[in-house]
């Protein structure tokens, strides 16, 4: 198990950005009320001085006095002069840390001061005004606990070095003391012992509470983002789907209108109603065919499949639709075997030959082979067409995704092939790569995985670039 350098939290179990997050946020809080800790511990040196004052040497007093104060000071300065640089700046954790180690000396000196301050004030003076002066020790040791504690690091050095040095100087003043005197004062040990395990348990308890508070929010925060980009891509997703849907169901009533006052024309616009009605009847069988697949309600018929049939297959299925776009279509057949559902296989390297000869122009080549790659089978697609540019190739795979360039032609189709192409990758285990380049040509690498090895593990649905 790793642990996070600075904050402790368990870095194996968190996502980076979370971690970054937290550390973030735990920081931000630190640095709000930094001003009033300051002032705090200002007043309390003063407040301090003033009991003792007339109970030592001013000479010494003024001394620990400046620099406490000079301390203090040089410590707001040292965090105004971060907030400065980080607003001009993006705020890293790596900047973070650095101000961390930085203020870590300050700290154990402040802690060092106000340790040392006993001997000012313990068996010196008297007993109210000694009263009042521990008070102000308990109340500078455990006032800052809530927000320095967010900086485990600084809390350590703060408080460890105050309560070391405040016991090495009362067991000193306690030694010096007569044997009856010296007895009875032992209890005064037991006091800042316990104080010091209080805070240090307390600190704890203070940070993870406020670590988990702010995991807690940015998850909350990430799904909220992740709901809203949810249902920016279900308008988009409909949106998309009607305006597909407006035009052959547009041009299906414009048609028959048609029609019904001319008869006659039956036989000239049959042909058009027959091509409008197979544009809807494919945009719904897509949209029903993505339903189904996010659903996770497939059943696979796996079977023992020969590729060459498949790929034999494919071939008289596009070979007219090559032709028709006076591209070229070859097919090397190979003798591979995989264990596979061949309609699911058939339906995603169709799509993917599609896409090809549609975006190929006309003169160019298209071609379907397959082949054994380090112990599996891979069916590859390459074009000639206009390929896809760089930006372009995580989005493509997106529903109703278009290349917005002006130098592609205009297609049929819905734009969920490559979608539904994505979806049967994940459910037959195979892994997609696309290499494109533009106005070069593309290629689709899909590397099967046999559904029958108990030990194939599922693989990343595409690896574009």
């Amino acid at each position: 198990m790793r642990f996070d350098a600075w904050t402790g939290l368990d870095a194996d179990l968190m996502a980076p950005a979370r971690l970054e997050a937290v550390h973030r946020s735990l920081f931000d809080s630190f640095l709000e009320d930094t001003v009033f800790r300051q002032l705090l511990s200002a007043g309390m040196m003063v407040l301090l001085a003033v009991f003792c004052w007339r109970y030592e040497s001013s000479g010494l007093l003024i001394v620990w006095l400046l620099i406490g104060l000079g301390t203090v000071s040089y410590r707001s300065w040292c965090e105004r002069a971060y907030r400065i640089a980080t607003a001009r700046r993006r705020d890293t954790l790596d900047n973070r840390v650095g101000f961390v180690r930085r203020m870590e000396p300050v700290y154990m000196l402040q802690g060092t001061v106000w340790g040392a301050s006993l001997l000012f004030f313990f068996d010196r003076i008297e007993p109210y005004n000694q009263l009042a002066c521990w008070l102000i020790i308990a109340c500078v040791a455990s006032a800052p606990l809530t927000s320095v504690a967010l900086v485990p690091r600084l809390l350590r050095a703060y408080t460890n070095l105050l309560f070391a040095v405040l016991l090495a100087c009362l067991a000193v003043t306690i030694a010096l003391k007569p044997g009856p005197v010296r007895d009875m004062n032992l209890l005064f040990l037991v006091l800042p012992v316990l104080h010091w395990c209080l805070l240090a348990r307390y600190g704890r308890f203070i940070f993870r509470r406020q670590a988990n508070q702010f995991g807690d929010q940015y998850d909350l925060a990430l799904r909220e983002q992740e709901a809203q980009a949810v249902i920016r891509m279900k308008n988009r997703f409909l949106a998309a789907a009607a305006h597909d849907l407006r035009q052959p169901v547009s041009a299906l009533s414009l048609y028959t209108e048609f029609l019904l006052e001319n008869p006659e024309s039956h036989l000239e616009l049959a042909p058009k109603i027959a091509s409008a009605t197979l544009a809807v009847k494919n945009l719904f069988e897509s949209l029903f065919d993505l339903a189904s697949l996010d659903s996770g309600q497939i059943s696979l018929h796996v079977e023992k499949v020969e590729l060459r049939a498949v790929l034999e297959g494919l071939r008289v299925q596009f070979e007219p639709l090559a032709a028709a776009s006076q591209v070229e279509l070859r097919v090397c057949h190979s003798d591979l075997t995989i264990a596979t559902d061949v309609v699911r296989l058939r339906r995603m390297v169709g799509n993917v030959l599609s896409n090809a000869i549609k975006f190929s122009p006309p003169g160019k080549k298209v071609l379907l082979a397959a082949r054994a790659h380090g112990g599996r089978a891979r069916i590859e697609v390459w074009d000639q067409g206009h390929g896809i540019r760089p930006d372009e190739l995580g989005k493509i795979f997106e529903e109703f995704y278009r290349a917005d360039r002006a130098d592609l032609p205009t297609v049929d189709g819905v734009g969920l092939g490559l979608s539904i192409v994505s979806r049967l990758s994940r459910i037959l285990k195979t892994r997609i790569r696309v290499d494109s380049r533009v106005n070069r040509g593309t290629r689709f690498r899909l590397e099967l995985c046999d559904l029958h090895v108990g030990h194939a593990r599922p693989m990343a649905s595409r690896d574009v670039g």
